[in-house]
């Protein structure tokens, strides 16, 4: 008889590791990742404002230099689910690999080439937005959702600032950063920690 409770007991253990892992590693991702990205986007637009300085443009890069060492330091910190893997939280870390790869080459792309004022923030906007309310519908999780399609909404909207106004983009980036990233990544983090 004590062998059926010792059975039930690792079964809701490994139930409740695997649960976890549909919650994303480590603490407060999505608002690194959002602050990273409306700190450098703001700073590459004022500089862009005050200064017109042709070099300000690349401060972008930045993000992932200082972004990516750290995101492997947090996830690396979480050894418990490091391996546990959901068909959900697979689709969902796929995705962010695959919209980071597309920023990145979209990025040195439409630099080099010098399109960047057409196209490349307002399809940052809306990766990440889009990216947002994939999460969002993975997890389950409303605030997410909603901020995805705002975030989304923001990279369509941003398209319709073109010629001189193009610097703006840089503005909506910081936006959807806020609206996509850091507010729901708080809440949900807030929900995670009252069991929500």
């Amino acid at each position: 008889m004590e062998e059926n409770f010792d059975a039930l007991e690792v079964i809701a253990r490994t139930r409740g590791k695997v649960s976890m892992d549909d919650r994303p590693r480590g603490n407060y991702l999505f608002p690194l990742w959002g602050w990273l990205t409306a700190f450098f986007y703001l700073l590459e637009f004022l500089l862009w404002q005050w200064l017109h300085l042709e070099w300000c443009l690349w401060l972008w890069v930045g993000i992932p230099l200082v972004g990516i060492p750290l995101t492997v330091v947090i996830i690396n910190k979480d050894h418990e689910r490091n391996h546990m893997r959901t068909r959900r939280s697979k689709l969902v870390l796929d995705y962010w690999i695959f919209a980071s790869f597309a920023i990145g080459l979209g990025g040195f792309l439409f630099g080099f080439t010098g399109v960047y004022e057409i196209a490349e923030n307002p399809l940052i906007c809306f990766i990440v937005g889009l990216g947002a309310f994939i999460t969002g519908e993975e997890l389950r999780f409303r605030p997410m959702i909603v901020g995805g399609l705002t975030g989304a909404a923001i990279g369509i909207g941003a398209f319709v600032l073109q010629g001189e106004l193009w610097t703006w983009q840089m503005l909506c980036i910081v936006l959807c950063a806020v609206s996509a990233l850091i507010i729901p990544g708080y809440l949900f983090e807030r929900n995670s920690k009252h069991g929500a």
